[in-house]
């Protein structure tokens, strides 16, 4: 995810916020397009992490207004207070935010042939394959190093631009045109949802897996009230299994 700066509001805008009322009030989140984490804001799948964050602010009456913005300006609009938080964020990316619990997993994985699945994490595992990646993405370590040391040499690292860079690359892959995709798991359990080629592609998960987050501004002293609210709406929806409803709208489980 991209770096970050911090730069907080005064004392008494904070305050001046705090002071306005805490329920029924709309709170504003960004973050770039990210499926199924946060999707197209005005369709009836805004993303899994939105319907979470919604539903479990919505029982203290608040109001969630997301909106996609480039990644790096929504971190700088929720440093400066200028909005309430980001969507997808975790503690070492974002250390000095306010954070509830986590509402999103993240676990670097890699899409194989069905039968053909195998450890993608060192540049010996995956020497020979042909890597069916996206140009400017950022992959783990080895797999980052094989792209930079094969780029443009097709019989080891195809690269796609534009849009639909997934989906093609799964179909190349199907095709057996390139051998491994990688790709973050919600990501690739939901496209492969979207497309209907659930069972047609093996998954094989990295071992590490990393919370992610709703971080709240650090320059609003209201932020620790939202965390709350939020901790506490989402317990409620684990006990009542309204989380776990969210999930598989997305073709996902816990």
């Amino acid at each position: 995810m991209p770096g970050h700066w911090a730069t907080r509001l005064g004392g008494a805008v904070a305050l001046a916020l705090l002071s306005q009322a805490a329920t029924a009030d709309v709170i504003e989140l960004r973050a770039d397009y990210w499926c199924p984490f946060n999707c197209d804001p005005n369709s009836d799948r805004p993303g899994y992490m939105v319907e979470i964050v919604a539903e479990a602010l919505a029982m203290h009456g608040h109001r969630v207004n997301y909106q996609t913005t480039g990644w790096a300006r929504s971190l700088e609009l929720a440093r400066t207070g200028e909005i309430h938080g980001v969507i997808g964020t975790d503690v070492d990316e974002s250390p000095d935010f306010i954070f509830g619990p986590p509402t999103g997993r993240y676990q670097e994985s890699a899409a194989f042939r069905i039968g053909e699945g195998q450890p993608f994490d060192t540049r010996e595992a995956i020497e020979g394959l042909r890597v069916g990646g996206i140009l400017g993405y950022d992959y783990i370590e080895a797999i980052n190093e094989y792209i930079a040391e094969y780029t443009g040499n097709i019989a080891h690292v195809q690269l796609m631009t534009g849009d639909k860079g997934l989906e093609r690359n799964l179909k190349k892959l199907l095709a057996n045109r390139i051998d491994l995709v990688p790709e973050e798991r919600s990501v690739l359990l939901y496209t492969l949802d979207v497309m209907g080629l659930q069972g047609q592609v093996e998954i094989v998960p990295d071992p590490e897996i990393t919370d992610l987050y709703i971080g709240f501004s650090p320059a609003l002293e209201i932020s620790h009230h939202y965390a709350q609210d939020l901790r506490d709406g989402v317990a409620r929806m684990r006990e009542n299994g309204r989380y776990a409803e969210i999930l598989a709208r997305y073709g996902l489980t816990e």
